[in-house]
């Protein structure tokens, strides 16, 4: 079946707000919070961190581990949503900067740690870095996290696109720009962004902005379908005319020119993907890159 996904992601705006303090960032989440309850969002983010945005003097809140999930598990319950959020945390002895995953009914479904940290949080601020990289398991599908310095190592991104993500959440201190996007692409996952700053997106699979908040509004509401594929066209474009022709407004194909491929995304229950593919013979991207290595592969053993 189709897997709609309600997506609010948030940004702080951190230039227009001033110098910081811990009480005016709670208050910060609790408004952005409050503010999305209309929309019954089956998850929400909040960006890396977000007690230390604009703080004078940081980092100080090593010690409010447990009064944050408090407040995110609150809130979670009140919402019925997943709720993502970042802040440092206190395990073994050690600091780490942790990304929590809270369930609908406010219980710490798990948590990420980030994995490369800058040599400031390290050297100067003494945070140990993560030792997983773990997907975590949802009443929706599987989700990765990931946090800010992360970016910049694809291996990381690559692990959670093994480990069988669907979509991906990033909390950060800056907006991180166009590397999400590939990394979304490149793996065939959404990619959702919360920032500090202004530009918190949710991004599709083929690497497409799908909504973003901005300097205005810090939060954005997206619908995604973790069940929409990627498929090469060459082969197969005289099948979107039927395909369409047949399932009318219960599919929605878009087509990529330079890309040479499509997307086909359901909105009916009894014509999901997986039937759309076996009745109209439909070969996703992913398998036809398969099938092309293996072709590869016996080319080469016979030279």
């Amino acid at each position: 079946m189709p897997r709609k996904v309600h997506v609010v992601t948030t940004c702080f705006n951190a230039q227009r707000m001033g110098v910081g303090a811990v009480e005016k960032n709670f208050d910060k989440a609790q408004e952005l919070l409050s503010m999305v309850e209309g929309l019954q969002p089956d998850i929400v983010c909040l960006p890396e961190v977000f007690l230390e945005t604009n703080l004078p003097k940081r980092p100080a809140t090593f010690d409010m581990a447990e009064r944050v999930i408090e407040f995110l598990s609150r809130n979670a319950k009140k919402l019925g949503s997943y709720v993502v959020a970042s802040g440092y945390e206190v395990i073994e002895s050690e600091v780490y900067n942790v990304a929590w995953l809270i369930d609908r009914n406010g219980d710490v479904l798990g948590r990420y740690a980030k994995h490369h940290l800058t040599m400031g949080e390290i050297e100067g601020w003494g945070l140990k870095p993560g030792p997983d990289i773990p997907v975590f398991d949802t009443d929706f599908g599987r989700i990765g996290l990931s946090i800010c310095y992360d970016i910049g190592w694809p291996g990381l991104w690559d692990e959670l696109g093994k480990g069988g993500a669907e979509l991906v959440i990033w909390p950060s201190a800056y907006d991180g720009g166009f590397p999400l996007q590939a990394y979304a692409w490149l793996n065939s996952y959404y990619v959702v962004s919360s920032v500090r700053t202004d530009h918190s997106k949710v991004i599709d699979k083929t690497g497409k902005i799908l909504a973003s908040t901005s300097r205005w509004t810090g939060w954005v509401s997206h619908v995604v379908d973790l069940e929409k594929e990627i498929f090469e066209i060459d082969s197969q474009h005289q099948k979107l005319i039927e395909i369409q022709h047949r399932l009318g407004k219960g599919v929605t194909i878009q087509a990529f020119t330079e890309e040479d491929m499509f997307t086909l995304e359901s909105h009916d229950p009894d014509w999901p993907v997986g039937r759309i593919k076996r009745e109209f013979g439909l070969v996703s991207l992913q398998e036809y890159l398969k099938e092309a290595e293996m072709v590869q592969d016996r080319a080469r053993r016979k030279r």
